[in-house]
């Protein structure tokens, strides 16, 4: 009896401290939204480079492909997911169930190509949704989120329930346009979160540095905000190549420039993660915060 006492006290002490260690930490997932004014920019293409780079850094990384309707991140990666975001809620699986394994140890959410019932999520649906998503928080370092393009309600929405947005550009004063209109949108809705701007397709980067210095400056005069410089991407014709095999740049070609533009851009987002530690640690919500806040602002429109 006394051996079985001894054990249980054991057990319970093991228990408390394991709680004790779980409050202490407090470890939150940092949640970054990718999105674009327009199509064609190079977001999907970044969000996956980007996401393979920092696995390789050594961090634990999930990518969602929050395109609903139109998702296709494990297209670009010659991956046949068996399930996706719908059959969370159609056949009651878990988030476990439904992520797949990618290069380099990264982990994807499916979005569901084609699947226009994604779109329009009813408020249960979206309640099942966050209580799944909300699982995996703290066991991630980052999640990645590649949005639909353009400033949908969905996209809108997923833009202001994170605490860090990236805004993909080209120099083409079409896409330049629209990218400043989510901006502007965004700001105008109430955003308080970081923005991080990366111009893509950039011929050299001079001119890379000069689109982004302008974009500043005007978000800064007509909207008072200041947008963060992430980094620049040269156009590379290996890009094309990489898209149509279905293979990721950063492993295919890591000694090209774009792929080298990516790690700059990765290595930045690391060094603002140390910063935040020390500095920003109460602004790393997480997934769950994250993903109650999409839904509330879905339910008030």
């Amino acid at each position: 009896m006394k051996d079985q006492a001894d054990k249980l006290r054991a057990m319970a002490l093991n228990l408390r401290q394991q709680i004790e260690t779980e409050i202490m930490s407090n470890k939150t997932t940092r949640v970054i939204v990718i999105a674009s004014g327009k199509g064609g920019v190079g977001k999907s293409t970044l969000a996956v480079n980007l996401s393979l780079y920092l696995c390789q850094l050594g961090y634990k990384v999930v990518l969602m492909d929050a395109d609903l309707g139109m998702a296709n991140i494990d297209i670009m990666l010659g991956l046949i997911p068996e399930y996706n975001l719908y059959d969370i809620i159609c056949s009651q699986k878990t988030i476990q169930d439904i992520m797949i394994d990618g290069p380099q140890g990264l982990k994807i959410i499916p979005g569901g190509s084609g699947i226009q019932e994604l779109a329009n999520l009813q408020e249960g649906e979206l309640k099942y949704i966050i209580y799944e998503m909300g699982k995996l928080d703290g066991d991630f370092d980052f999640l990645i989120v590649d949005t639909g393009a353009g400033i949908s309600s969905n996209v809108l929405n997923f833009l202001l329930a994170g605490d860090e947005t990236i805004i993909v550009t080209t120099s083409e004063p079409t896409s330049l346009t629209d990218a400043y209109g989510t901006v502007k949108s965004v700001h105008r809705s109430g955003f308080k979160g970081r923005i991080y701007l990366v111009v893509n397709q950039v011929s050299r980067e001079a001119e890379g540095l000069a689109v982004a210095h302008k974009f500043q400056l005007v978000a800064k005069r007509f909207l008072q905000l200041d947008v963060e410089v992430l980094g620049h991407i040269v156009y590379d014709p290996q890009v094309n190549r990489v898209i149509m095999e279905q293979e990721p740049l950063v492993q295919t070609f890591p000694g090209s420039l774009a792929a080298q533009n990516i790690v700059n851009i990765a290595q930045k987002l690391v060094q603002d993660d140390q910063q935040q530690e020390v500095r920003e640690k109460a602004k790393s919500k997480g997934i769950r915060a994250f993903f109650k806040k999409f839904i509330s602002l879905n339910r008030s429109q």
